[in-house]
C-alpha cells in the first residue's frame, strides 16, 4: 500500500490568503509513504510544515533515513529545503535525487541557494547524513523501484515513476506538450508530428498508474499567451491521462493567481471531460492536506 499525502501544491510563488485556503498557497511538495520508506517529491515551501512533522514524529529514533526526490531546480521546487528541519538533525540520513544540470552539479544547484548572500546557513553546515544523487537511470530502494522520466520544461526536469508491490505512482510536475511547443518553434506539419511522438513517450511512462499527480497550471486560454513557458493546460493532462488509462488523477500545480474558485472550475471542467470521454478515471484536485491512499 502507497499513501500520498499533499503539503504544497502550489506553482510558481507561494500564494497564502484567504482565497486560496481549501487548496493551499505553499509551493510543491508531496510525501509517499510505501513499504517502510518515506519518499519526499520537490521541496517547495510545503516542506518546512512537512519537516516539523517529522521531526516530532521521529523524535525518539536513533536513525532516520527519507529519500527526497527533486524534479528540477526551480525555486519553486527547491526554496523549502533550507527550512526542512530533519536536514538540520543529526538523527536523519537525507537522499536526495534530482537531474543533472547542463553545467552544474545538484549539489551547486542547492548550495547555491544557500550561499551567505542569500541564507544565513551554509549547506555544508547541515547536520543531517546528507547524501546527493544525480539520476540518470532506472534504480531500487529497497523494494521499490524508481523510474525517472525526463519531461518537456526550461530545465533539467523529471518526473519520477514509483513501484511498489504492483501499485504505481507517478509524479510529474511541470511538463508542456511537446507537440505545442515544437509547432510555435518551426510551425511546420514535420515538427508537430515529432513533437506528438514524444508526447506519446509520455503517454507510455505513465500507463496504467494507480494515480499520477501532474501539472494543470493553465486553462486552455492561458495557455495561448504562454505557450514554450513549461506547464500544461488542463486539456492536455485530460487527454494524456486517458491515452495512458490511469486510475486516478491530481491536478496538481495550481497557478498563483488562481484562487480557490478558479481551481475548482478548473478540476471540474477536468472531470466534465473524462465524462464526455466516458473515462472511468477519478479526478481530483490536489490540496494541502489531502491523502489518497493506493491500496
Amino acid at each position: 500500500m502507497m499513501n500520498i499525502r499533499f503539503w504544497g501544491t502550489r506553482g510558481s510563488i507561494p500564494s497564502p490568503g484567504k482565497s486560496t485556503v481549501k487548496y493551499g498557497g505553499n509551493t510543491s511538495c508531496v510525501e509517499v509513504r510505501a513499504g517502510n520508506q518515506i519518499l519526499i517529491f520537490d521541496a517547495g515551501t510545503g516542506i518546512r510544515d512537512l519537516g516539523n512533522h517529522l521531526m516530532k514524529e521521529f523524535a525518539a529514533q536513533p536513525m532516520m533515513t527519507l529519500h527526497l526526490f527533486i524534479s528540477h531546480t526551480h525555486w519553486d521546487h527547491i526554496q523549502g529545503f533550507p527550512f526542512f528541519m530533519p536536514a538540520y538533525a543529526k538523527n536523519f540520513q537525507l537522499y536526495v535525487y534530482g537531474p543533472p544540470a547542463r553545467d552544474k552539479s545538484l549539489r551547486d544547484l542547492l548550495k547555491f541557494q544557500m550561499d551567505s548572500e542569500y541564507f544565513p546557513v551554509p549547506l555544508g553546515d547541515l547536520n543531517a547524513q546528507i547524501v546527493m544523487q544525480e539520476v540518470r537511470e532506472t534504480f531500487r530502494i529497497g523494494e521499490i523501484q524508481v523510474t525517472p522520466f525526463y519531461i518537456n520544461h526550461p530545465a533539467m526536469t523529471l518526473a519520477y515513476k514509483i513501484v511498489e508491490n504492483g501499485k504505481t505512482f507517478i509524479y510529474a510536475s511541470d511538463n508542456e506538450p511537446y507537440r505545442y511547443t515544437l509547432h510555435a518553434a518551426r510551425k511546420d506539419q514535420l515538427a508537430s508530428q515529432y513533437g506528438a511522438e514524444l508526447d506519446q513517450k509520455f503517454i507510455d511512462f505513465l500507463n496504467g498508474a494507480d494515480l499520477v499527480v501532474a501539472e494543470a497550471q493553465y486553462t486552455l486560454d492561458e495557455y495561448r499567451s504562454k505557450i514554450g513557458w513549461g506547464h500544461s493546460p488542463v486539456e492536455s493532462v485530460v487527454e494524456f491521462a486517458i491515452k495512458a488509462n490511469v486510475k486516478q488523477l491530481a491536478l496538481f500545480h495550481h497557478d498563483p493567481s488562481h484562487d480557490d474558485a478558479a481551481v475548482d472550475a478548473m478540476v471540474k471542467h477536468a472531470q466534465k471531460l473524462l465524462f464526455a470521454q466516458k473515462s472511468t478515471i477519478h479526478c481530483v484536485g490536489a490540496a494541502e492536506g489531502l491523502e489518497i491512499k493506493i491500496t
